[in-house]
């Protein structure tokens, strides 16, 4: 079960996120805010997400998790 199914409705319904040329995608019309870097993730790829192990900085490649912790 996708855990973050009703945020991604809830920014679908506040025109956060709106349909793409693909209808099997979403794009965000706008920049947004996550409390959580997992729960952006879950967004972003659509499923579970662990934020910390899966975002990297773009500049040397670390995730959230290495990057915190050096």
């Amino acid at each position: 079960m996708k855990r973050d199914r009703e945020e991604r409705d809830r920014l679908v319904r506040q025109g956060v996120l709106v349909s793409d040329s693909d209808p099997d995608l979403y794009r965000f019309s706008r920049d947004h805010v996550f409390g959580s870097s997992s729960v952006a993730g879950g967004i972003v790829k659509d499923g579970n997400c662990s934020g910390p192990q899966s975002w990297r900085k773009p500049g040397d490649g670390k995730t959230l998790r290495e990057a915190k912790h050096g």
